[in-house]
């Protein structure tokens, strides 16, 4: 049961959350993504509509894993990989345990941080079309600070933990 657990919660937190933060994001540049945020947050919500949220949030999620899959693993963490070669080892099922605990402890942390990555791009982006024009200079540049200041510590937690998730999968691999 640990493992189910474990795996669920490291999905939920790989694909459900940034695709959940982008499709919040989406509220700034649509009424009608507004409106269904809103009938969501009320005391009106359904199970139909909480499954419309969460089915919609998990399809963005998957959509922002081919960008961070292409940002993180295609190019910033691209002297970190796996060869085919590494996984005739997991025919062991000691090693395929110990793999799938490295997936979940590590893997999945670097595909919340490089989703969220993506997404906090387009939640900043619409946030700031929807106010700029009442902010001032300063609010503007804090604004701005804050976002980059945040954008860095995602990065770098995910290459972080993507080069984590490498190393001690080829620790499991080879024994």
């Amino acid at each position: 049961m640990t493992d189910i657990t474990s795996t669920s919660f490291g999905l939920i937190v790989a694909f459900l959350l940034p695709g959940l933060t982008a499709l919040m994001s989406l509220t700034f540049w649509s009424i009608s993504v507004r409106r269904l945020f809103q009938a969501f947050l009320s005391a009106e919500a359904n199970v139909g509509l909480f499954l419309l949220v969460v089915l919609t949030a998990l399809t963005m999620g998957l959509l922002i894993t081919v960008v961070r899959w292409v940002v993180f693993e295609c190019w910033l963490c691209r002297s970190y990989k796996l060869q085919p070669g590494d996984y005739v080892s997991l025919g062991q099922k000691d090693r395929l345990e110990a793999y799938r605990a490295a997936v979940d402890e590590h893997y999945r942390y670097h595909q919340f941080w490089g989703g969220m990555t993506v997404a906090l791009v387009m939640f900043y982006a619409g946030w700031w079309h929807s106010v700029h024009s009442t902010l001032d200079c300063l609010s503007t540049l804090w604004s701005l600070l804050v976002f980059l200041v945040l954008e860095v510590l995602m990065v770098v937690a995910a290459i972080v933990a993507y080069r984590n998730y490498v190393m001690r999968s080829k620790s499991i691999m080879k024994g």
